[in-house]
């Protein structure tokens, strides 16, 4: 580790990176330090609108859960994510304390194209907790925004990088433009494990803090990005520094059990059971993994939950490997009320239910078999 470094990370211990790495605080660099802890743009900016991305990419899948987070008590801004339907994920430096979620509200469509100040708002005021080391900070939301813009999936393996990364984030070069908006935007670039953090080259700026970065490969949000190292005086500088989400995920399943993230208790899917009708339909329990497989081209898994009043729910489907498996659900009566059937690695269907009881059937596209995760949130 250079001396440089090692002032950066003797400054973040003392979190002075917050004081400069929401909105548009960090444009000047703080006098007598070499040091800018600020997010930085590396070589030539070559971020990109994620409306230009295609339909059934799943970066394209993964932007439509990241927000603008608007932070009146911070009078500034930062980026977050939905790791649940109705819970925020950003960082810490941006909510330091319960009192600096008063007011928060986010945006999930402040996109090229939307003009500015028509973009829909949730209310993302209720704190739930953070932590300073691991810097992330999570909020409970109202309106349950995951049911349109979905959730990311998070990472609980440590990265095995170097290897390919993304950056999704709310920003603009406000360097070259002041008067430039802040629209959602993907930039690429690699990442690798250096004493503890996520090291990586991929473009960002002030407002970028609380953005998820992606692993390429796995498309699963391996670290959550919080700083950078060097600013020229005009945003550019030497690379960029991202908390491991493994780290973060123990933490959150250690110390707010509440959210359920974690693999928490698994719900094994018998291999001997017969649920390959609706009549042999296994059971399955409300915000509780299922572990199972499709086993072979003819096999289907048929489930069946219950619900005691109105909810909201959303049934996800995450596949292990690159098999295509599709999602269904049906209503007592065997009848199709919706589908997943996208090329992705995680289906999901979410919505308003009535009280009663449904089936969910698992099955692989022209003979695809793999494992799979299966969960109804609610």
């Amino acid at each position: 580790m250079n001396s440089q470094k090692s002032l950066f990370i003797s400054l973040l211990s003392l979190s002075l990176v917050w004081t400069a790495s929401c909105g548009k605080r960090d444009a000047a660099p703080a006098a007598g330090l070499d040091v800018v802890e600020s997010s930085i743009i590396v070589g030539s900016l070559d971020w990109e609108e994620v409306t230009t991305l295609k339909s059934q990419a799943e970066e394209k899948r993964n932007a439509s859960a990241v927000a603008h987070v608007d932070l009146p008590a911070m009078g500034s801004r930062c980026t977050g994510f939905l790791i649940k339907n109705n819970i925020l994920m950003t960082n810490h430096h941006c909510i330091p304390t319960e009192s600096h979620a008063r007011g928060v509200t986010v945006s999930f469509n402040v996109v090229e194209g939307v003009p500015k100040g028509q973009e829909e708002r949730f209310d993302c005021s209720e704190f739930i907790g953070n932590n300073q080391e691991l810097d992330f900070a999570l909020l409970k939301c109202t309106g349950n925004p995951g049911q349109k813009y979905g959730v990311v999936e998070l990472s609980e393996e440590s990265f095995s990088g170097p290897g390919d990364v993304y950056v999704i984030q709310q920003n603009c070069d406000y360097y070259t433009d002041r008067n430039c908006y802040y629209t959602k935007k993907i930039s690429f670039g690699s990442g690798a494990l250096e004493n503890g953090s996520l090291t990586h080259d991929a473009d960002t700026l002030g407002g970028s803090s609380g953005s998820p970065v992606f692993s390429g490969t796995s498309h699963k949000v391996v670290a959550i990005h919080h700083a950078g190292l060097g600013n020229n005086g005009l945003g550019r500088g030497v690379e960029n520094y991202a908390v491991p989400m493994d780290k973060i995920v123990s933490y959150i399943t250690s110390n707010f059990p509440q959210v359920g993230l974690g693999s928490g208790p698994i719900q094994q899917d018998p291999p001997s059971k017969n649920n390959d009708t609706f009549e042999g339909a296994g059971t399955l329990s409300l915000n509780k993994v299922l572990k199972g497989s499709i086993s072979s081209a003819s096999d289907v898994d048929y489930f069946k939950f219950k619900l005691n009043s109105t909810s909201s729910i959303r049934i996800v489907l995450k596949i292990d490997g690159s098999q295509d498996l599709d999602l269904y659900v049906f209503s007592s009566q065997e009848k199709l009320l919706a589908k997943s059937e996208s090329v992705t690695s995680t289906e999901s269907i979410a919505g308003t239910a009535s009280a009663g009881e449904y089936y969910v059937l698992v099955k692989g596209y022209k003979g695809a078999t793999g494992g799979y995760r299966l969960e109804v949130e609610k």
